[in-house]
């Protein structure tokens, strides 16, 4: 996640209408109790355009079962024949300069083919989103308005841009979220004593940018494959510290120089969420992704996105209609999402914000959402906050499930703990949801490579209420982040098979 500033981006979210509750996953869950009552937010008669709001392109939904397809630049339903009301749009005097599929057709298709049996969500309808390039001088909030006066269309809002990282605070800090629960560790030391518990078996995928594959601790960035890539890669911040920071967490070499990633053994990939050909575009990188990867794999989710105006703090990054749609193509295939809450210290139990539940009345994703909580207390890392309480700038409620260190962590990049030259720079300070979930990232590596080995197969949502079952509580007030991973616990309970 980059920032902890604040914004506005509007509240453009009309949500899926909702879905039954899902069953209780045997062995590692308690049944669930009733869902809570939905608040679904409706689409937004007035758009208003924030600062991470996109003036030249729209991302549109299609109402499911609509069968709109694209014919020669213009839109036309299977169903309903010419839709002449974007036509209006569209046409030659209109103010939409072209349009596209928001996920290729290929991709599409591939990711239809590999739903898992154990899927717990329907599909979702990909074929039915589509991108907006507004023409130079035109209003981008018009036209949104326009598309959600229509009631073809599901929802419409303008395509996210992407927030910047957050400021490294100055705290000490050092590899000690390694160690076990009494020490406000993950115990991942311990889950590498059993077979799978480095990550071996396993790949783990990193979503963002700014990664130094050339540093001197990250040789696995720079095997072949390593990168899945999301069209051209492009870095909107020039930077090449905060993914380099993230891997150092989950993969760094063991190799007795500066830093050891928790699960090591993983083989590790990475995916853009910008490139040179659609701008920001983080549902396609999140699609490529799972595309690439199977069952049991984890894909870590390094971005936040902006909320609506009224909450205007940063949130996780499923807020956006296309990036959940993407997200729960990837959890019904089986893949482990983790993403960061957010640096924003938003509430997403605020339904006239955020809907009910958190994004905006749709059906859950099956993500593990990170919020950032106190670290160790050592003379090494002197941070206000107490062990497991709530970070004061992490966005929390009963959405997010899990926290991890949000400060003192020390890792690759940076340069502040010692400067060895660009390729050999190191950090104690890197901090924020961005530190937390990596945390979080690796104990699902550790947890997935260890079943796997004892010929367990934990789905997503299993995988989820294992770590939030058998972790360490959160201490302290402030709103809900979740237990910290105890991973001796998780695997005494996840047993033998």
């Amino acid at each position: 996640m980059r920032s902890t500033a604040h914004s506005a981006l509007t509240p453009l979210f009309r949500a899926l209408l909702p879905c039954l509750a899902l069953a209780a996953l045997p062995a590692v869950a308690a049944p669930p109790s009733s869902p809570a009552p939905q608040h679904v937010l409706a689409k937004p008669i007035k758009t208003k355009l924030g600062r991470y709001d996109s003036r030249e392109f729209i991302e549109v939904k299609f109402v499911d079962d609509s069968q709109v397809r694209l014919h020669s630049g213009r839109l036309s339903s299977a169903k309903l024949g010419r839709l002449s009301a974007l036509d209006g749009l569209v046409g030659g005097a209109g103010p939409v300069a072209a349009l596209e599929p928001l996920f290729p057709a290929d991709a599409v298709a591939k990711s239809a083919l590999a739903k898992s049996a154990q899927a717990q969500q329907p599909q979702p309808d990909l074929s039915q989103w589509f991108r907006l390039r507004v023409k130079p001088g035109q209003d981008a909030a018009r036209v949104i308005d326009e598309l959600n006066a229509m009631g073809i269309v599901e929802t419409a809002y303008a395509a996210p841009l992407p927030v910047p990282l957050p400021a490294s605070p100055a705290y000490d800090g050092n590899q000690y979220y390694k160690l076990p629960s009494a020490q406000n560790g993950i115990d991942s030391e311990y889950a590498r004593t059993q077979a799978g518990g480095n990550g071996a078996g396993v790949r783990v995928l990193d979503i963002e940018y700014s990664w130094n594959t050339n540093h001197e601790d990250l040789s696995k960035l720079r095997a072949a494959g390593a990168l899945i890539a999301n069209g051209t890669p492009s870095d909107p911040f020039n930077d090449n510290n905060h993914g380099t920071a993230v891997m150092g967490q989950l993969i760094a070499d063991n190799n007795g120089i500066g830093v050891t990633g928790l699960v090591d053994g993983a083989t590790a990939h990475y995916t853009n969420a910008m490139n040179t050909q659609r701008g920001y575009d983080p549902a396609n990188a999140i699609l490529t992704a799972a595309n690439a990867l199977s069952a049991g794999d984890v894909i870590l989710i390094e971005q936040q996105a902006a909320g609506p105006s009224a909450c205007s703090g940063y949130v996780p990054v499923e807020w956006i209609a296309s990036v959940h749609a993407a997200i729960v193509t990837a959890t019904n295939k089986g893949i482990h999402v983790v993403q960061a809450g957010g640096n924003g210290n938003m509430n997403l139990d605020n339904t006239a914000c955020f809907g009910s539940p958190f994004p905006a009345g749709r059906a859950d994703s099956g993500s593990i959402i990170v919020g950032a909580g106190g670290p160790r207390s050592t003379a090494w890392c002197t941070d206000g906050t107490a062990e497991r309480a709530k970070q004061s700038f992490s966005t929390y409620g009963s959405r997010v499930n899990v926290q991890a260190w949000g400060r003192c962590v020390t890792t690759t990049g940076y340069g502040n703990l010692y400067n060895g030259g660009v390729n050999a720079y190191y950090t104690k300070v890197f901090s924020g949801t961005s530190s937390a979930s990596p945390i979080v990232a690796s104990a699902v590596v550790a947890l997935s490579g260890i079943a796997k080995q004892r010929g367990i197969s934990l789905t997503p949502r299993q995988m989820r209420d294992l770590l939030r079952t058998t972790g360490t509580a959160q201490a302290g007030s402030g709103g809900n982040i979740g237990p910290l991973p105890n991973l001796r616990a998780a695997i005494a309970q996840l047993g033998q098979r």
